[in-house]
């Protein structure tokens, strides 16, 4: 039996979380959580964000979107203490196991070589959660992971190399696949997600994405005939602005423009592309 998962890039606009280093905690926690989701959409996994751009959610809204709605939620989350501290953390509900926030950390932990600092439970009195992520989310199993401290030199550097944070944000969706039910393939050679999700930090455009694990057909005109076919795009690959959202024939497309400018015509189903 398959599970449903949201992902919940922490803070977010106003709230920037830890810092360290000149960056927000924030930017890694979206970061991380979008390459997650990519990848998971990619392996079937019925996965959703609480956000998927920089802006401000309450905890009475972030929880709104979690509560009963799924099954499991992870939580995805930078420490920063004294610049000394570091190491990988994992957090879990007082009424719930620590078997997924373990095995999140410890698959983590064998990754990155980043040392583990524990796995834990905190409450504010007998039997009531101290983090509202597990006070307020009902029946959905919610783990908060916290992959290192983005104050300490050492983990900072660590994720400040791309090559090391896909390391553990695979890591993370190996586990995920485990626990939903799905069966986990590594990423194809040369496909850079997060190159993507830097795009879109850097544009402040909507970008779209393609997780198909096939070839996905873009057209020059808006249509779904085999003459207007003009070109494919594969796992990862994608345009860098959306225009907008049209209605041809019985479905829809986005209307996308690639780095020269030229526009194109791409199926707008969340099935195959997502829009970051």
């Amino acid at each position: 039996m398959t599970k449903t998962l949201i992902i919940d890039p922490g803070h977010g606009g106003k709230d920037g979380g830890a810092r360290g280093f000149g960056v927000d905690e924030k930017d890694w926690n979206l970061k991380m959580s979008l390459y997650q989701y990519i990848r998971l959409k990619a392996l079937g996994v019925d996965v959703s964000l609480t956000r998927r751009e920089d802006n401000t959610l309450e905890p009475v809204q972030r929880v709104a979107r979690i509560k009963n709605q799924y099954d499991l939620c992870l939580s995805n989350h930078w420490n920063a203490f004294n610049g000394e501290a570091r190491g990988v953390e994992g957090i879990y509900s007082v009424h719930g196991k620590p078997d997924l926030a373990t095995d999140l950390v410890d698959r983590v932990v064998a990754k990155t070589g980043l040392p583990k600092r524990r796995v834990f439970k905190r409450e504010i009195k007998k039997g009531v959660d101290y983090y509202y992520m597990h006070r307020l989310t009902g029946k959905t199993e919610t783990v908060i992971l916290e992959y290192g401290f983005i104050d300490h030199p050492t983990d900072f550097n660590h994720y400040a190399d791309n090559t090391q944070f896909q390391l553990a944000a695979e890591a993370v969706i190996e586990g995920l696949c485990l626990a939903t039910g799905h069966v986990y393939r590594q990423p194809e050679a040369g496909v850079s997600v997060l190159k993507s999700i830097a795009l879109k930090k850097d544009s402040g455009k909507k970008r779209l994405v393609s997780h198909h694990a096939g070839k996905l057909r873009f057209y020059n005109k808006p249509s779904w005939s085999d003459k207007d076919v003009f070109g494919h795009v594969t796992f990862g690959q994608g345009f860098p602005t959306v225009v907008k959202k049209l209605k041809v024939g019985r479905g829809e497309q986005y209307q996308v423009k690639n780095s020269k400018g030229d526009v194109y015509y791409i199926t707008a189903s969340p099935a195959y592309v997502n829009v970051l």
